[in-house]
């Protein structure tokens, strides 16, 4: 992935829409819905560029994130003017320092403040995106609630925005013909041909991956904070091993989205204080099948999905999910098992404590071409300071 190649963004966002949607399929269809009636007010509107549109319909997609970090996800469907705040703090905050679009993150912080809510309060509207985003969204939900979008008779919105806000959904709607495709769901591959024209280059990806990655904090904070150590110390073996520039470039996407597929593990499993059950123990290793799967949704990401795959597997063919022995296992995937482990043993995790570097050093030679691939364990021991 060399910086001259582009991909469409569509398989980045469809990697992290798949994996975010693993956790609760009705929030981020929500999403993707109101990313689409966003779209089509911004085009009718014609006061935004492509790109512009692009990153305020990707906002859109994720506008409820913070949702994953509090309980109130069974309460976003709610139509009522009392909806949960505290969701919106947290997605704003991940949105400004977790992402490559930082500066929107106060989109997601007003997404529920309506013209009315600025207009009682005597203040300046603080996003007029977000305040976009804010009836696209209760647009969502009452088309989704009553099968139908009858705007001009409904309460909350003769109440809470002008008519201005009427006649662009109705002026856009007459030109796109867009809600009845919200309806009956053939939006999507309109919305999908949409991203399909924006391309990313290399660290684009990587951006946008580490957002997806990072996106774990809500469910594990020792997750995320092993998933950055690991991206480290793999990137830094890999140039010790003198790889071409574009498997070190890659190694780094891989060991950002290695443990992805713990996004759709239960919180109780992931953050469970004692040994895992035998039960419990299963569907924690299907964390790599599932995290391939994820990443597999994009056809330009099928060799880090294979090293995500393979990144339990063992050097002498004991390893997971595909058995697979020495050299047979990706080099990136070797590379990564051995940061992956030194991480593990080197951090406290809720099921165990700490133990010294030293003894990490003695472990990851007791299980020099067993477990890992020798070649590799000695480079990172050699270089270690």
């Amino acid at each position: 992935m060399k910086n001259k190649i582009r991909i469409p963004a569509y398989n980045i966002i469809l990697v992290i829409y798949k994996a975010i949607n693993s956790i609760d399929e009705k929030l981020l269809d929500h999403g993707k819905r109101v990313a689409y009636i966003m779209m089509n007010l911004l085009k009718f509107e014609k006061n935004y560029t492509e790109e512009e549109i692009f990153e305020i319909c990707t906002i859109s997609i994720f506008h409820d994130l913070g949702a994953y970090k509090v309980a109130e996800r069974e309460k976003l469907a709610d139509v009522e003017e009392n909806s949960p705040f505290n969701h919106a703090i947290y997605g704003s905050l991940f949105i400004k320092y977790f992402s490559p679009l930082s500066d929107k993150y106060k989109m997601v912080l007003t997404h529920h403040f309506t013209e009315r809510y600025y207009r009682e309060r005597n203040i300046d509207i603080i996003s007029k995106e977000g305040l976009l985003l804010s009836f696209a969204d209760y647009v969502d939900r009452i088309t989704v609630k009553n099968g139908y979008v009858d705007i001009e008779k409904n309460k909350y919105i003769i109440a809470n925005y002008s008519n201005k806000f009427l006649d662009l959904l109705n002026k856009a709607d007459k030109e796109y013909r867009f809600i009845s495709k919200l309806k009956d769901g053939t939006y999507i591959d309109e919305f999908m041909e949409f991203f399909k024209k924006k391309t990313f280059l290399r660290e684009d990806v990587l951006a946008y991956s580490k957002m997806l990655a990072y996106s774990i904090d809500f469910r594990s904070e020792a997750t995320v904070k092993h998933t950055i150590a690991v991206e480290a110390i793999s990137y830094e073996i890999a140039k010790l091993c003198e790889l071409d520039e574009e498997t070190v470039n890659k190694i780094a996407l891989s060991a950002t989205l290695h443990d992805i597929g713990k996004i759709s593990i239960p919180t109780e499993i992931l953050e469970k204080p004692g040994k895992l059950t035998n039960e419990e123990f299963e569907i924690m290793k299907a964390h790599a099948e599932k995290g391939y799967r994820i990443i597999n949704a994009s056809s330009e990401l099928v060799n880090v999905a294979k090293c995500v795959l393979a990144h339990h597997e063992k050097y002498d063919g004991t390893g997971h999910p595909l058995g697979l022995k020495g050299k047979e296992i990706p080099v990136i995937a070797r590379i990564i098992n051995v940061a992956d482990s030194y991480d593990v043993m080197t951090h406290d995790r809720v099921y165990k404590k700490a133990i010294k570097k030293d003894d990490a050093i003695r472990e990851l030679k007791r299980c020099s071409g067993s477990q890992f691939d020798p070649d590799i364990v000695e480079h990172f021991i050699k270089h270690i300071k």
